[in-house]
């Protein structure tokens, strides 16, 4: 033991006594010795830049490191969580691209390249979007550290600053003063921390900067650096800063455009495939690009020129040498052979065949360019759909989304979908053509003549079909503010969520479904039963016609086909206020605001003439509930319609979230069988058929009359069709707020859908046209949204195919119901009446 000690002794002795005889024999050789004269300078420099180094190195490194987490950690995690990028994909899972930074952010959005100094002294450094990766891909990983930071938390860079990089500069230095024949300031190994702060703090090196720059920017990097060392390294877990490696350096440059950051990313454009899928060949010449990114796109002779130099570059030369130096040699031939079938020219940027066509045919300009730029590429491929899926995301998780989302999946073909967009932008043009006389000055249906100050606008235009899963698979909306999702003003101001009980858009006579299903519901009713209609004309009662002065019975068929607004509302009076309120309750929709409680409107007059409220995409599910009654799903629990098919959910609100929340925020769903019953089902699919259906004299007599060729039975590939159509208007019945079509198809081959459309402005203060209603000018749309469906290939759900016959006017007795006793009392109001 005292051995031990002894020997122990002895070596901290010499440890101490080497480094003072070395430093003792320098001083008297070197910087006292008098006969070296002016190159003893040379080394009191080269001695106090030694003192510098490793003072910076260890010294003030861990001090900054330390002391900086209590005022710049957090606001280098809030950076970091801003720039990170929402992916989206198809129903396939192709990669679509990514949202508009406009549309990415809560707050604190700068897309203009340059830093803006906000009012409360805050810099918001220019903005940089990038796909998150879940798992940094280890080679990769090897590779960027070989090239980059090869002593990254080893005893020469323990906190973010390298001791040989800063000992270089000065070699540097002189290396490139000689080689240029005047003064030039050296370049110093930079560690991954310092390449991060530079694009943090969009400060990458420039060949045209000044000395005083370089050095500027250098000491930044050095006071930075330690900080965000400090912050993604805590207890020597070094996963935080792969995960920043991953997600942030600039790895390719989209020639006339912005850099694209990011493995993630990077890899879906120049490889076409998720970083997770990478070979360790593609891995190697990712991570060789940083410093040296890629350029995407060709350009000039000279551009073109530069960017396959640079290429083979990285190929030939970093990305072999990793492959040389990281690989088992059992692995290293087929890298290298790998790597030499792609040192050829750089890869044109990757898009999938559909989606390629898709931009091909509809944005032919920006075909090019949207390759490379995923922003532009999710623009161009989903116009009205990034704007709805936003909402549906706020809707559900509020403002925060971006803190539980990395990625979604939506529900739509993006090429089919886009197609039948321009179809549905052609109709307008038509309808445009068409109707222009009664649409109010200002307005237009034709979105080519819509003006960018205002002074010509639309009507919003929503379209909607979804599947039997509730996948919305077709959507059209013609402005970008999601009115589907609910109106803007109903949603909040301090959580971004929608509330129903603000939306004030009315659902017009769309809200006689709510008396079919309620008339059903009781079974006493056939298509024949008698209504009272005091607007019975003298002659064609079995028409469409209410422009008579006398009262008289009018069947049911007729009264639910043509919308008669007085004869259903008689026969509701008689069945009570429960049974419809009930409904309009289980569908969500709200009940017009009364004054006060003798005022309020009677649920069975709300109903019937629509001045019940709800989003159109609350329409759509009740359309959907009916659709899933009638085709046998009764017992399933039917879902809001919904454009996200999946997420990616946030890595950092994985352990926060147990799913349990997600689904108490998302509206709930309907079981078809808790509000229609399943007696009711044969009379209920007759009464919103015959909108369709309905016959007076062997023609088609309907306010869907248009869409007769649709109605199930005239068609060999349809077996379901019901539909409802609602006009609201403002307190001129000539006056046209919104026109509404819901319904729902079966086709013979079981695949179902529901739908909605919706053409109008929502606000009973803004009409768009004079006596315009939904058969004009909304089912027109409808027809080419059913011929968009017809054509769908997707496999049919294994539905339960509806086979009960319609019933018609010769196979149903006439029953009358007979007028109540007592008269209902009932405050007469002024009602705007719908068709």
């Amino acid at each position: 033991m005292l051995g031990l000690l002894r020997v122990l002794g002895v070596t901290l002795e010499w440890a101490v006594l080497v480094p003072m005889i070395v430093a003792r024999w320098f001083a008297d050789a070197v910087l006292l010795n008098p006969s070296l004269r002016w190159i003893r300078w040379v080394f009191y420099a080269a001695f106090a830049y030694v003192v510098f180094a490793v003072v910076l190195v260890y010294v003030v490194a861990p001090i900054r490191g330390f002391a900086g987490q209590y005022w710049l950690a957090e606001k280098l995690r809030y950076d970091s969580e801003r720039w990170l990028a929402t992916a989206i994909y198809d129903r396939d899972g192709s990669f679509v691209g990514t949202f508009d930074p406009m549309l990415d952010s809560k707050r604190d959005v700068n897309y203009t390249g340059v830093p803006i100094e906000m009012a409360t002294g805050y810099i918001a450094n220019p903005d940089h979007k990038s796909i998150p990766v879940r798992e940094v891909p280890e080679f990769y990983w090897q590779c960027l550290v070989y090239h980059e930071d090869r002593n990254v938390g080893g005893l020469l860079n323990p906190f973010g600053i390298d001791l040989f990089g800063v000992l270089k500069i000065p070699v540097s230095s002189i290396s490139l003063s000689l080689q240029a024949g005047a003064p030039r300031i050296g370049v110093g190994g930079s560690t991954l921390p310092m390449q991060l702060t530079r694009v943090i703090y969009q400060t990458p090196p420039r060949a045209s900067e000044s000395a005083f720059e370089k050095l500027n920017r250098k000491f930044g990097e050095w006071w930075d650096a330690p900080v965000l060392y400090w912050a993604l390294s805590k207890g020597g877990n070094l996963e935080p800063l792969k995960q920043w490696t991953a997600n942030h350096l600039w790895l390719a440059q989209r020639t006339g455009g912005s850099p694209l950051h990011g493995i993630e990313m990077t890899s879906r454009i120049v490889f076409g495939k998720p970083a997770a899928e990478l070979s360790p060949a593609e891995q190697f010449v990712l991570a060789s690009a940083v410093n040296k990114p890629i350029i995407l796109l060709e350009g000039s002779e000279k551009l073109n020129a530069v960017r396959l130099d640079r290429w083979r570059y990285i190929v030939d030369v970093r990305a072999r040498k990793c492959a040389s130096e990281l690989l088992p040699e059992a692995e290293q031939k087929r890298a290298w052979f790998e790597l030499t079938q792609i040192a050829n020219g750089p890869p044109d940027p990757q898009v999938k065949p559909k989606l390629q066509a898709a931009l091909d045919e509809v944005a032919p300009t920006k075909s090019k360019a949207a390759q490379a730029n995923p922003v532009l590429r999710a623009n161009v491929l989903i116009p009205d759909a990034r704007y709805g899926v936003r909402e549906e995301m706020k809707g559900t998780f509020g403002f925060g989304w971006r803190e539980q989302v990395r990625g979604v999946g939506l529900t739509l073909d993006v090429a089919q979908n886009l197609r039948f967009r321009e179809r549905i932008k052609t109709g307008l043009s038509e309808l445009q053509g068409k109707f222009a006389a009664f649409l109010d000055p200002g307005y237009t249906l034709d979105p080519a003549l819509v003006l960018p100050d205002g002074s010509m606008e639309m009507p919003n235009v929503i379209i909607a079909a979804a599947n039997a899963k509730g996948e919305i698979v077709r959507y059209f909306e013609a402005k970008d503010i999601a009115s589907y999702f609910g109106s803007p003003f109903a949603r909040d101001a301090e959580t971004g969520r929608y509330h129903p009980a603000l939306e004030s858009r009315a659902i017009a006579s769309v809200g006689k479904m709510i008396a079919a299903m309620a008339l059903a519901n009781e079974g006493r009713d056939t298509m024949e039963t008698q209504y009272q209609d005091p607007e019975l004309p003298s002659v064609g009662i079995d028409t469409c016609r209410h422009d008579g002065g006398r009262t008289g019975p009018r069947p049911a068929r007729v009264a639910f086909a043509c919308s008669l607004n007085k004869p259903i509302e008689w026969r509701l009076a008689q069945l009570g206020q429960e049974p419809v309120r009930k409904l309009i309750d289980g569908f969500g929709f709200t009940m017009p605001v009364a004054a006060s409680k003798d005022e309020e409107t009677p649920p069975t007059t709300a109903a019937v003439r629509g001045l019940i409220t709800g989003s159109p995409r609350t329409v759509h599910h009740m359309a959907a509930v009916v659709l899933a009654a009638l085709t046998g799903r009764g017992g399933e629990r039917i879902p809001a319609p919904s454009l996200v098919r999946s997420y990616d959910k946030s890595m950092l609100s994985a352990d926060r979230d147990d799913g349990r929340s997600l689904e108490k925020a998302m509206p709930q769903p309907i079981v078809p069988n808790k509000l229609i019953r399943a007696a009711g089902h044969a009379m209920l699919r007759n009464f919103l058929s015959s909108p369709l259906c309905n016959l007076a004299g062997g023609k088609p007599e309907g306010t869907l009359k248009s869409l007769a060729g649709w109605c199930a039975g005239r068609r060999a590939d349809v077996k379901l069709h019901i539909a409802k159509t609602g006009t609201q208007v403002t307190i001129d019945p000539d006056q046209t707020v919104d026109a509404w079509v819901a319904g729902g198809i079966q086709f013979a081959n079981g695949q179902t859908y529901s739908y909605v459309a919706v053409v109008g402005t929502g606000s009973t203060s803004k009409p768009w046209a004079r006596k315009l209603h939904a058969a004009q000018v909304t089912a027109p749309l409808v027809e080419i949204l059913l011929r968009d469906l017809a054509g769908d290939k997707q496999a049919p759900l294994p539905v339960k195919l509806n086979v009960q016959p319609e019933v018609s006017a010769d196979e149903t007795a006439p029953a009358v119901i007979a007028p109540p006793a007592r008269k209902r009392k009932i405050k007469k109001q002024r009602l705007a009446s719908g068709n």
